[in-house]
Parts: structure tokens; sequence; C-alpha cells
């Protein structure tokens, strides 16, 4: 067997590998429309937010437990995160279309200047941005990467997480939250 023999059979391999993996993908419902992608962390039980009130850009206090009865989407992020950059505007895009439904998202800036996340922030979003001084409330969740992002039920419970940028996240965050705002079913019994 030659080099060029070789070559062919690694390239034969490689493309059988990437085979293998897209349908494994596949299998494992990456391109179900209904199913919520396995980089999202269901919290099982749920429990309680821990509660906060950090100032916005324009200086009013926002205090997650004067949000209940909302669901609440909470991304903690910095302009200087490449991920955020693309997180960020999927997260407007879900502000606008379901704050009228009882939706609300917080894009909590991670211990920046608040000069420099005005300045970055300008003309970019109409969700509310929060200034977490010194990461306080970072470190009340457990932050320890950026962007990562959080689900806090109308009753006030943390129900999701997911860490990082993978692409996908408006389709996630639409499927949770038609789930989180349909009608719970009547109890017929």
């Amino acid at each position: 067997m030659d080099e060029q023999d070789i070559s062919v059979l690694l390239c034969g391999m490689r493309r059988a590998w990437a085979c293998a993996v897209v349908v494994a993908w596949l299998l494992a419902g990456g391109c179900a429309p209904d199913a919520i992608t396995p980089d999202w962390t269901r919290i099982e039980p749920s429990v309680a937010a821990p509660d906060f009130t950090l100032p916005q850009l324009d200086g009013k206090p926002v205090s997650l437990s004067g949000l209940r009865g909302r669901v609440v989407i909470m991304e903690f992020w910095a302009t200087w995160c490449g991920p955020c950059r693309f997180s960020l505007p999927s997260l407007e895009v879900i502000y606008k279309k379901y704050r009228d439904q009882g939706v609300t998202v917080l894009l909590i800036n991670n211990d920046e200047p608040p000069e420099a996340v005005r300045k970055w922030a300008k003309k970019r979003f109409t969700a509310p941005v929060l200034l977490d001084e010194g990461a306080a409330v970072a470190a009340r969740y457990g932050v320890q990467g950026i962007p990562r992002l959080f689900i806090v039920d109308q009753e006030g419970k943390l129900v999701y997480a997911h860490e990082g940028y993978g692409g996908g996240l408006e389709r996630n965050l639409s499927l949770i939250l038609e789930a989180l705002l349909s009608p719970a079913p009547a109890d017929h019994g």
C-alpha cells in the first residue's frame, strides 16, 4: 500500500466518521423541531431563584422579586465576551417577541464600568441592561463562565440553565417559553 492508497483510505474513513456523527446527531433529536437541545439543563426539582436588586443602565433598579408572575430570562454577559455578541441579539429578539406575553429578559452585565456598557449597548437593546458591579449576583448564581443564562418561572423558581453559545438559542427559548406560558391542563379528577 503506497501513500496515495493510505491517503484515499484515510479520506474515506474521515467521511464515514463525519457521516456517523451526523446520523448520531439526527437520531438524538438534533433536528427535531419540538425538542430542546441537550446542552440545556432542566433544574429538577426547581429551586427558588436568589433574589437581587440591580440598577439598570438608566439607574432605575430592578428586583427579581418584583417580576414575580412573569417568566424571567437572565443572561450574565460582558462586552469583551465573543459568544455574548451572538447570544445577546437573539435575546433581544426573544424579548421583543414575548414581552407582551409575560416574559422579561434581563441582560446582566458582569462587572464592567457603566460607561463601557452604555457605549457598547447603545441602540442595540430595548431589553433591560442591568449592572452587576463586583459580580456579586453572578457569584450567588454560581456563574463561572459567560454567557450564562437562567430561566425563572412565574413562581420565582429556577427551571433552566444554559452556558455558552452554540446556536439555536431563539428556537430553544421559544420551545421553553411556549411550554411555560401555556395554561396548565385542567384537573378532572
